[in-house]
């Protein structure tokens, strides 16, 4: 593994410094303590309204061995991320892309042995993205539920975590354990809140408070309420059809919370014509694959 760091350390430094410049990929982590809590389609649909507004962005499927993004987009890509850890394939080559210029890298079919998931797989991605820093503004991975090492080791690695919940006390619970256990591992990315499924923006400001209360009182941690996605039946709609609800029905209740999700944690777009501001060195992919070699 130390000969696997030292020739990651050197393919970094023949690179250009990507701190210097003002395009700058950022990563983005979006988790959820338990499933079912319509994580994968807040993060598909906040990728696809940022795309449309004029960034360059990349969806990740990072539930290794479950298909939930290209199921929900209906594609059926020919490589997955599972391809890319085993060094069959470059990230590249296993991108697709989906309308507007939105990418998507599948999570691929069947299941990998939690034990093989490891350094050699880390180290390999951690290479590829360097491989591809700036061709995207934002890259969104988005994690299956639980507390796998696998998840959690890579979501350290980024820049920024959002994390999806519901105003039930058991999700509300695990993704309390989820932000206690990434505490405990070392390293929590900057975290963003977001509650889905409210009745009205009461029941969010009031699940997001609750959220805050508890983090703050026994983790000293200081948590960003996002906002909130409303619980909408067109949303059920889009899943079936496999088309993206911002896309199906793009003045839904639902799509509508979601350019409002947008707007607050990316204000400005490129299309609103705003000046890019430099991105501090300890974010991006360089910081990404730093952090991974100092873990090593």
């Amino acid at each position: 593994m130390a000969d696997q760091a030292e020739q990651l350390r050197i393919l970094a430094q023949s690179r250009p410094d990507s701190t210097s410049r003002l395009a700058h990929t950022r990563l983005v982590a979006v988790a959820s303590g338990k499933g079912g809590v319509g994580k994968s389609n807040v993060s598909l649909n906040l990728a696809l309204v940022l795309q449309m507004s004029g960034f360059r962005v990349a969806i990740i499927d990072g539930d290794l061995g479950f298909s939930n993004l290209e199921i929900l987009l209906g594609l059926r890509p020919q490589y997955s991320l599972q391809d890319v850890f085993r060094g069959q394939v470059d990230l590249r080559k296993a991108c697709v892309t989906y309308r507007d210029g939105l990418a998507l890298v599948s999570g691929g079919s069947g299941t990998v042995p939690e034990d093989r998931i490891g350094n050699l797989y880390l180290a390999r991605f951690a290479e590829q993205l360097i491989d591809i820093d700036g061709l995207f503004d934002y890259i969104f991975i988005d994690f299956g539920a639980g507390f796998g090492r696998y998840a959690s080791e890579m979501m350290a690695l980024c820049d920024e975590m959002l994390l999806v919940t519901t105003p039930e006390p058991t999700s509300l619970t695990d993704a309390y354990a989820l932000v206690k256990m990434m505490m405990r591992g070392g390293r929590l990315p900057y975290l963003r809140l977001v509650v889905n499924r409210v009745r009205n923006e009461q029941q969010a400001q009031e699940t997001s408070e609750k959220f805050s209360a508890v983090a703050a009182k026994f983790l000293d941690l200081k948590v960003q309420a996002l906002g909130y996605v409303q619980d909408d039946e067109a949303v059920a709609r889009a899943v079936v059809r496999q088309v993206p609800f911002v896309v199906a029905q793009p003045q839904a209740a639902a799509s509508r919370c979601i350019r409002q999700l947008a707007a607050t944690g990316w204000p400005s777009t490129p299309r609103e014509g705003a000046k890019p501001v430099l991105v501090p060195p300890a974010r991006g992919i360089r910081a990404f694959f730093e952090r991974f070699v100092a873990r090593q």
